[in-house]
């Protein structure tokens, strides 16, 4: 019976790779920009680095893990931003790994004082590979062998992909557009044609600011801040909307995954995890930390996945005339 689990969660797996792209997702996407809009590269004062790690469903045997490291600079003279990001995400029974290392490149247009609008593109170079040993083929139970011809057939999968990217952005408020794979970039690992559907995601809030000190009241501190995420990939949708309350360092959020009033099938609402946030952030330090822990609320049940974890890290560097100046930057302190 075991045998024929990994048989079927093979078959199962071949199958999503086919259909849905199983993009990874952040619950923290507000630290992730360049993975979230390629406009967002650049968006700081000067140097930005980040790191993000994420368990999915650790109380499952086969859980899902997602790195990320990322760069970005902000090259004020003109008017544009570049960075680069690695991402690596492991998942199933059989470890597939998909490994994405990305270089983007934004530019900005000033709309007024304090509003911008900013284009970007990403180019990313994609490998995605299994691990055949832990998986058992329908040839093994005819020949008896602890080896499989049939495995031979499956090999890593190299592609190059794009996405573009629009933000619209200003002292309060933000909104912005992306889509992935627009390419639609061949990533089948059987020889056969699998095309990548394209991912599109829209994104967007709204930033109140209590208090704010220092010239040009760089320094924020207090303020709420709400904002949403929604993707759709190709039947497929996700929608995320949450708010967060920061003061005198400390970061507290909580937010909601799922579209309830959608149903894929009869007696299976789109939802998903209500997740929680505590965040530390010292502004004249430029670093945030943050940690999210999400609740399954869907059909899976908690008690089965244990929930999601999830950590960022965001660290500024910038020359002090450069900090004190007044930049465009409405976002969630990304």
């Amino acid at each position: 019976m075991r045998n024929l689990l990994y048989i079927l969660t093979f078959a199962l797996l071949l199958r999503s790779l086919s259909v849905v792209g199983q993009d990874p997702h952040f619950t923290q996407f507000y630290a992730t920009p360049l993975f979230l809009n390629p406009a967002f590269t650049g968006l700081t004062y000067e140097h930005r680095f980040s790191a993000n790690y994420r368990n999915q469903w650790p109380g499952i045997k086969t859980t899902y893990v997602t790195y990320m490291a990322a760069y970005d600079y902000n090259i004020s003279n003109m008017n544009s931003g570049i960075g680069g990001f690695v991402l690596q995400d492991k998942a199933g029974t059989s470890n597939l790994v998909t490994t994405t290392s990305g270089l983007n490149f934004a530019y900005r247009i000033k709309l007024g004082k304090f509003s911008e609008a900013r284009g970007g593109i990403t180019m990313t170079m994609n490998q995605k590979k299994l691990d055949n040993t832990k998986l058992i083929f329908n040839d093994q139970f005819i020949t008896g062998s602890s080896t499989s011809q049939d495995a031979l057939g499956i090999d890593k999968a190299s592609y190059f992909d794009m996405g573009v990217g629009g933000l619209f952005n200003s002292q309060n408020f933000w909104f912005g557009i992306s889509a992935k794979h627009i390419n639609q970039p061949n990533t089948s690992m059987t020889g056969n044609i699998e095309p990548l559907p394209v991912y599109a995601s829209v994104h967007g809030g709204y930033r109140y600011i209590i208090s704010a000190r220092g010239s040009g009241k760089t320094h924020l501190e207090e303020f709420v801040s709400a904002s949403f995420h929604y993707r759709h990939e190709q039947k497929y949708d996700q929608f995320d909307i949450g708010a967060y309350y920061f003061k005198n360092l400390i970061n507290v959020g909580l937010w909601y995954r799922g579209l309830p009033f959608k149903r894929y099938a009869p007696g299976y609402p789109n939802r998903e995890s209500i997740a929680v946030l505590v965040g530390l952030e010292i502004p004249d330090k430029n670093f945030r930390v943050g940690y999210s822990f999400d609740v399954t609320v869907s059909r899976l049940g908690f008690n089965n996945t244990i929930g999601a974890h999830e950590v960022s890290i965001v660290y500024e560097v910038a020359q002090k005339r450069k900090r004190n100046r007044r930049v465009v930057v409405s976002c969630p302190k990304f």
